[in-house]
This record gives C-alpha cells, structure tokens and sequence, in this order.
C-alpha cells in the first residue's frame, strides 16, 4: 500500500501532514481575522475635535465630543509651550477669524508631533478656480491642547483638552477578538480529538488488566497509529495463547495430581498409628494446595454468568456466616451497591480478605461504601500491620506475608491472588494500607452498574 493511501485507495494522511495542516490553517483563519479587524474595525483613536467644537467649548458649551475631556479657568496671562509642546499660530489666527478678535488676543498650545510624523502645512485659503472651499473651523484638534482668548484685553480664558482612550475600540477590538478565539478554538479543538482519538484508543487497550481477555482495538486512523493498533493486537493474541496454553498445563497437572495422592491415602491406612497421622496431614496439605491452584487458574479463565447484585446482601450474609462460626467479623457501615457480576465469585473474593484479617489479625471490620460511580469495601484488622515494603506483593501467587510457610497459620499464599483476579475480572481493584492506629486495611474497588 502507497505511503498515506487508506481503505479502498482513500488517502489518509500521517499525523505530521495533519498537525502541519492544522497549525498551518490556524494561522491562516487568525491572520485573516486579525486583517478583518484592522481593515474593517473602529479606528484606534479616538475622534479629534474640530475648531468650531473648541470654540464652542470656549464660549460655554458644556458636551465635548467623543472621549475629550475639558477644563476651563481664567489667567491674568496667556499659556506657554512646555516641554513636548509648541504653539500654533496658524491655528491661532483660524480660531481669531472665527471669534472675529485680534490674532494677538488668542494662544493655542498643541502637542508637538511625534518624529517623524507631517506637521501643519501652511494656512490653505479658497481657490474657487479649482472648486476648493475651505472651513477653517473643520481644522482637526488632536491630543491635548491649551486654547486661551483674551476678551477684555486683560484676563485670559482658557481652555484645556485632552484626547482620552477610546474605550470603544478597545471593547469592540477585544469582543471581536474573542469572537474570533472561540470560533478557531472549536474546529481546532474538533481535528485535534479526530487526530489523537485513536492514540487514545490503544493507550486505553494497553492500559487494561488484562489485555489477554479484552477485544482486539479496531484499526484506524493515520498510518502510524493503524501499525500500532495492528502490532498491539497481534501481541495481545499472543499474549492471551501463552496465558491459555499455560493454564490449560497448569489446570491439567494439578487434577492429575489428585489420582496418585487419592492412592497415596490408602496406602497410609496400612501404616502405624504415628507415621500415618503426620503423612496424612502432609497428603491433606497437598490436596488443599492443589485445589487453591485449580481455584486460581479457574478463577482467571472461566467466564461465568454474570447479574446485576446487591453487593451489601453479599457482605452482610459472609459477615453474619464467619460470626456464626465463632470469627470476630462486624460490619460497620453498609450501603446499597449495585453491581454487575458474579455473586459467587465476589462472594469468595471479599471472603479470602475478611478471612486474611480473622487469620492474621484476629477480628475483621468490614465497611461498605459508595464513591461517585465506585463501590468500595474496606476490611481492616487490628493486627500488627505487615511491613511497607512488601504491600504490593501481597497478591502475588504463591507470596505469603507471614514468613514462617506454616499450614496452621496461614496457606499456601493463593487467597488475595484469586481475590484479586476476581475483582480485576469485574473491572475493579484491590489496594492494602497499614492502619495509622495499627493493623491492615485491605480495599477492594468495583463499579457500580449504571
């Protein structure tokens, strides 16, 4: 198959085609956008103010246009240029003819331009033979300025403007620009989850307990993530092989194994009184040992039908059956659970941990409650507890945190790793922690059916 080519000759580009496809029309749909707004939005500034405005403000008008904002005061003399500023007196004898004074009697201090910037050409009179009227008083004010008149040849009243910011363009600039983030955001965001959808796919399939009982991944997306999705389930089907061909070996050995001990036991009957006793708690050993291992390897292969339970009537009955047989069991809380699973498998799953913390720490507190979309069961026990370091290997087959091996005190060392298949076979988990105020918590995790 061509490099890209999809099913039936579709082209299908690889994730770097479609992250450069994406970058490339993000910024070409942001770059437009942000000419749509230069081009076709408000101007930056705000509007300046003619000649005739200022000398209405001058003669008492009380509105100035747009964002300007005034100050009016009487001077025994007329304002000077500072720093950054000059006067124009070219706009000075426009504003004279306007009010019909002298030029002498009136001052107008600007802002001097930045460099760079043309400055006021010189004063433009009417040129009727070209079809040019001029207005003096459209001659634009910007920034700030100082305009003073002398009226009684002796006080000067002044008035001051400044050019404040123009808020609207900043709300219109900003709503737009926002506008525009959302709608680039939701189609990015849209081939973004189109392209890492399958990824997340197979980190998901890759991620599960067990791989061997899951369904293969189906195979799509680019071409990196189609050779992926193929290699991984060419390796979960041979994955699941070597766990049935191991199991089926395993399974097969332990039930043969029953003939020759069943024979061994009617051979100890011919034995004295004291030899036969220990030889036949040594068979009885090996007899509990080999259906603990059949239990196991059932336990992870053999699919059962399955209902929706009440996990609380499974607790409350095991609790009730292990007190009536002389064990330290309570339940200290329980709430309705409602699960999808096996009663009988869960049944055994919860009991091998209440019987774990009867066997080793004498008395078992079993609580029962519900999380969000999780049903959580803790048993604790007032125990010594079991060192940090070995927490996790406790469900591992055949490990036994009590070190001595001894029948009496415990078993071979399979009860939490079939309680912790089980519970895995339900989608869940199984968790240990030492008590702050000593012993063993054992949490076992399941989700509620929905």
């Amino acid at each position: 198959m061509l490099p890209g080519a999809g099913e039936r000759g579709r082209y299908n580009p690889s994730i770097l085609t479609r992250i450069v496809f994406l970058v490339a029309a993000t910024l070409l749909l942001a770059l437009g956008a942000m000419m749509l707004v230069a081009f076709r939005g408000p101007p930056p500034h705000a509007r300046p103010m003619m000649l005739v405005e200022a000398t209405g403000l001058l003669r008492g008008g009380t509105q100035p246009p747009g964002s300007w904002q005034i100050s009016r005061y009487q001077s025994d003399r007329a304002p000077t240029a500072d720093a950054g500023q000059e006067s124009n007196r070219a706009g000075a004898e426009r504003i004279a003819g306007l009010l019909g004074v002298p030029a002498n009697a009136v001052a107008l201090i600007q802002e001097r331009p930045p460099i760079g910037m043309p400055r006021p050409g010189p004063e433009i009179g009417p040129r009727p033979d070209m079809g040019m009227e001029f207005d003096p008083g459209r001659m634009m004010l910007r920034g700030s300025f100082a305009l003073a008149v002398r009226e009684d040849g002796k006080n000067w009243s002044v008035l001051l403007g400044r050019q404040g910011p123009n808020w609207r363009w900043y709300a219109i600039t900003l709503s737009l620009m926002a506008g525009i983030f959302i709608l680039l955001l939701l189609p990015a965001y849209w081939v973004a989850r189109r392209i890492t959808q399958p990824i997340r796919l197979l980190a998901e399939g890759a991620a599960r307990e067990r791989p061997e009982r899951a369904e293969p991944l189906p195979i799509g997306g680019p071409p990196e993530v189609r050779a992926m999705g193929i290699a991984y389930n060419h390796m979960r089907a041979r994955i699941a092989d070597y766990v049935s061909e191991r199991t089926a070996m395993l399974v097969a050995i332990a039930h043969d194994l029953r003939t020759p001990m069943t024979r061994l036991s009617f051979r100890l009957e011919q034995l004295p009184d004291g030899p036969r006793a220990k030889a036949q708690a040594d068979v009885q050993e090996m007899r509990a040992m080999v259906t603990d291992l059949l239990d196991f390897m059932r336990e992870g292969t053999e699919g059962r039908q399955r209902a929706r339970i009440d996990l609380s009537a499974i607790v409350e009955t095991l609790a009730d059956d292990l007190a009536d047989m002389g064990h330290d069991v309570v339940v200290t809380a329980s709430q309705r659970a409602v699960i999808e699973g096996d009663a009988l498998a869960l049944r055994r799953c919860i009991g091998n941990m209440v019987e774990n913390a009867v066997r080793y720490g004498g008395s078992a507190r079993v609580c029962l409650r519900v999380e969000g979309s999780r049903a959580i069961v803790d048993v604790e026990d007032s125990g010594p507890g079991v060192p940090p370091e070995i927490l996790d290997r406790l469900c591992e087959p055949f490990y036994r945190g009590e070190a001595s091996r001894n029948r009496e005190t415990g078993g071979v060392g399979l009860g939490l790793s079939i309680a912790r298949t089980i519970a895995e076979g339900h989608e869940g988990s199984i968790g240990f922690a030492n008590r702050a105020e000593g012993g063993l918590r054992a949490t076992v995790i399941l989700p509620l059916d929905r």
